[in-house]
């Protein structure tokens, strides 16, 4: 098994069965071993002791201790979390049928109907490394809560208190904002081209900021920034500050607005950026962590499966975050780097079948 109680933190966070934690962490070891493995593929090529029936009870196991709340990922993250977090959904290909959360949806891309899944994820900055901290599936149907449901109901509950918490225009909504003022959340989200703000009683678009506003010049990272700022504007029933801006080499403006009446329009352009973190962990998820790879069924095991991937990409970059020399190496090259050493210590069953079969053989070889 992967020595991940040899990393400074890694013991049991929970008040559960030891049994289950460790059977948990021997799933995760099997997944970063081979990440793109299927239980029953694992079980075959001698990676998985128990039988592929005890860890897909397992996965459905972690998806009820992980709905009814009991477990969260942050449970397995052992450092006090940063102020900044993101949240995004994205798409998850899917096939079969009555998968739990997926349906038919038109990519526009290809043009094509395809059985996607909807996952909101909830990332969180430690130390310039991006960890997961949650997760949603989101039902396209009535009796479940929508993409900005869901949010309200974290900002609600006081989860990103005192913290930035930055979302797409894609997931606004003029509730959470009204959320985020209660719970004195600092709110970065990008409004709708065809925005309307009201400043003194009177009615602000784009097209009026820009003839009538005269515009700052700000260098950010090397780059030169246009804004126009409306500030102690109201939309819907929450006051912000609005800032339009054009970065260097872009035709159009881009409205900011933020819930942080104080901040310098540097620092929300700067919030704002980091949220392309959180694209690259959704590429991370589904590219080298296979996220895809899920057919399960049952709205539990679907959520364990989902939690078990999470977990492993927070694994990888607790790895980052301890051994600062490997810091700058990809995800990718370092998944694939402990994947090889792993298999070097604890190789599968089968690569000992072989080296017993080859050694019949007349022929020279060695074996290390």
């Amino acid at each position: 098994m992967l020595g991940l109680n040899l990393l400074p933190g890694f013991t049991n966070p929970l008040n559960i069965d030891n049994g289950l934690y460790k059977s948990l962490l021997e799933l995760a070891t099997a997944k970063i071993k081979m990440p793109n493995f299927s239980i029953r593929s694992a079980k075959n090529i001698g990676i998985l002791e128990f039988s592929e029936t005890y860890y897909r009870n397992l996965i459905n196991l972690v998806g009820k201790l992980f709905i009814n709340e009991i477990i969260s990922l942050n449970d397995f993250i052992f450092h006090s979390l940063g102020s900044m977090n993101i949240a995004d959904a994205t798409y998850i290909k899917r096939e079969g049928k009555k998968i739990h959360g997926a349906k038919k949806i038109k990519n526009y891309v290809n043009g094509v109907y395809e059985t996607l899944q909807d996952v909101l994820f909830i990332v969180n900055r430690i130390y310039g490394l991006v960890f997961i901290t949650d997760f949603r599936i989101i039902n396209h149907n009535k009796k479940h809560l929508t993409k900005p449901e869901e949010i309200e109901g974290m900002i609600k509950s006081g989860e990103f208190k005192n913290t930035w918490f930055i979302f797409d225009g894609g997931l606004k909504s003029k509730l959470i904002l009204e959320e985020a003022r209660k719970t004195a959340t600092k709110v970065v989200t990008r409004l709708g081209s065809n925005f309307v703000v009201v400043c003194f009683g009177i009615k602000i678009r784009k097209e009026d900021t820009l003839s009538n506003k005269k515009p700052i010049e700000r260098t950010i990272g090397g780059k030169k920034y246009i804004i126009y700022q409306i500030k102690r504007c109201v939309w819907g029933k929450v006051v912000g500050n609005l800032f339009l801006v054009k970065g260097e080499g872009y035709d159009d403006f881009i409205p900011l607005f933020t819930t942080s009446l104080k901040s310098k329009p540097e620092t929300i352009i700067i919030k704002y950026k980091e949220r392309a973190q959180i694209e690259q962990t959704n590429k991370e998820l589904k590219s080298d962590l296979n996220v895809e790879g899920n057919y399960y069924r049952k709205k539990e095991s679907n959520h364990g499966y989902i939690f078990l991937v999470s977990l492993v990409h927070n694994i990888i970059q607790h790895i980052r975050l301890y051994f600062g020399n490997i810091k700058e190496m990809s995800f990718k090259d370092i998944l694939n780097a402990v994947s090889m050493y792993l298999l070097w210590k604890t190789p599968p069953e089968c690569v000992f079948e072989i080296s017993e079969i080859v050694k019949d053989l007349s022929m020279d070889a060695e074996f290390s």
